[in-house]
């Protein structure tokens, strides 16, 4: 906020969170569904932050997966007899469930639409069906190792990407006691 104030009193204008590109898009709604996130830093410091939780991702902006439920973790989605976590690039509450989780996603080696092989790909990452996910879930409860990590394809429900993961450790959702406990760590260093 200290940067926020010396702006201000130069220049005479306030300075919004469009007018700054060290902020990521979603951080200032973040802001206002999380007052808290205000009391520690600014929303330029936060999105720093953020690039901090997965250094390594391919994708490095906010999203979102809604639920009719309300949790605190993702569970793993072989639990339900999925292959995968789905998330988007807007807010789709309407759609699918009141409760709207904003995350960021460490997806390392995601399998694209544009691969040649996407088709084939996805029906090995998506399918239950799948040999391989039958036998080693069925053998020791957990998905086997895929060649990708989740998807990223254009969406059939919004104008954007949706992205997939496969596990919910790949998965820190933004306004969690852990999220904010990670923040005030960053500011703190």
């Amino acid at each position: 906020m200290k940067h926020l104030q010396i702006y201000e009193s130069f220049t005479g204008r306030s300075l919004s969170v469009e007018d700054d590109p060290r902020i990521k898009d979603g951080v200032d709604s973040l802001f206002e569904k999380f007052p808290r996130l205000a009391r520690i830093g600014t929303p330029a410091q936060y999105s720093q932050y953020l690039d901090t939780i997965f250094p390594n991702s391919k994708v490095k902006d906010i999203l979102y997966h809604s639920s009719p439920s309300k949790f605190t973790r993702f569970k793993d989605p072989a639990s339900s007899g999925l292959s995968h976590i789905w998330f988007s690039e807007e807010p789709l509450d309407s759609q699918f469930g009141s409760n709207v989780y904003p995350v960021v996603v460490n997806l390392q080696n995601p399998l694209l639409q544009n691969h040649p092989d996407y088709d084939k790909g996805l029906r090995s990452f998506e399918s239950p069906l799948n040999p391989d996910w039958v036998n080693n879930y069925d053998k020791t409860g957990e998905l086997p190792r895929f060649k990708y990590d989740g998807t990223i394809r254009s969406s059939s429900v919004d104008s954007g990407r949706s992205i997939t993961v496969r596990n919910p450790s790949q998965i820190h959702i933004l306004g969690s006691a852990e999220d904010i406990e990670g923040f005030i760590q960053y500011i703190s260093t």
